[in-house]
């Protein structure tokens, strides 16, 4: 199982790992997409039970204060540190049990996690789910004892959710809410709209300004805003493409150039502006989300311009 393999990497990671062991990580890593947020939560949930040893440590003081040092009973000295055998041996599902119940005294009750422009976050959240933040966005999560709520103030982000029925987990990006369970979804705040792409499970999207709600199932997108919601199928894989930004890459498929500047301007402070001429030229390709200067070149070669420096700015003209 990923996620009892994760827990056994973490606490390999907690005592110090050795060579040999970084380049089995490494190829570990490398195999799955999914390994590197496994190992995000362990190490979460292994620096929760860390946080938890230390609350409880005072309590531990005040109820042994009559006790000499070596006169405190063996359970109460031992008892936090086998945290690392407990991630080890259960995997990542006891620990996350542990964050849920742990997770309001640990974190305040209202979070602000963001990304400054070029910026890609991953993060773990307290009841075992992952977000990944994209450039440039900003969320607001609250988590009480019966609902997880984040709102998307601007950007995008991806979540990983832990599944707890009797907690939903909910992002609310201006009118548009999304509710899943346990499943994992993009939200991205656009012009006047907000873009979801479903990569696992299905979710429940709704608009304030639209009755009744609609069900968008893993491989769909849908884009909901105030006249309601609608979804398409995604083909082949275009939603790999859409969240290639997750690893620091675009990648566009016959998007007009201009179209194409303008999001990987997102990125940047330095800005690429596009010819007229060029504007509704395909361009094709991955690129790195730091290159922008090997975009420009690339994309000036693809519809046959030329690039050039002005100060902050990049221009592609004829």
């Amino acid at each position: 199982m990923i996620d009892e393999a994760a827990s056994q990497w973490a606490a390999v990671l907690d005592r110090g790992i050795a060579p040999d062991e970084q380049v089995r990580l490494a190829a570990w890593l490398a195999q799955d997409r999914r390994h590197q947020g496994a190992l995000l939560r362990a190490r979460a949930a292994m620096s929760v039970l860390d946080r938890c040893r230390v609350l409880a440590g005072s309590a531990q003081d005040q109820a042994h204060a009559a006790y000499g040092e070596h006169d405190r009973p063996a359970q109460d000295r031992t008892s936090f540190f086998a945290r690392r055998r407990v991630l080890a041996l259960g995997g990542t599902g006891i620990a996350a049990g542990l964050i849920g119940a742990l997770s309001f005294t640990l974190w305040p009750r209202a979070t602000t996690l963001g990304t400054d422009t070029g910026e890609i976050r991953r993060v773990p959240l307290t009841d075992g789910s992952l977000a990944v933040i994209n450039s440039g966005s900003e969320l607001q999560l609250s988590f009480t004892d019966h609902r997880r709520d984040v709102q998307l103030a601007k950007g995008e982000a991806w979540f990983q959710v832990a599944k707890m029925p009797d907690r939903p987990f909910t992002v609310s990006a201006g009118p548009v809410s999304v509710q899943a369970v346990g499943t994992a979804f993009s939200v991205r705040r656009m012009n006047g709209a907000t873009e979801i792409v479903v990569t696992e499970g299905t979710v429940k999207v709704w608009s304030a300004g639209t009755p009744g709600s609609t069900y968008v199932t893993a491989g769909h997108s849908a884009l909901a805003g105030d006249s309601g919601v609608e979804v398409a199928a995604l083909d082949g894989d275009a939603a790999d493409r859409q969240l290639a930004w997750r690893d620091g890459r675009i990648v566009f498929e016959d998007m007009p150039l201009s179209q194409a500047a303008a999001e990987f301007n997102g990125y940047h402070t330095e800005k690429i502006l596009v010819d007229p001429s060029f504007a509704d030229k395909p361009v094709i390709g991955s690129f790195q989300t730091d290159d922008i200067n090997g975009f420009a070149k690339a994309t000036a070669a693809m519809v046959g311009g030329r690039v050039i420096h002005e100060n902050n700015v990049i221009r592609i003209v004829p």
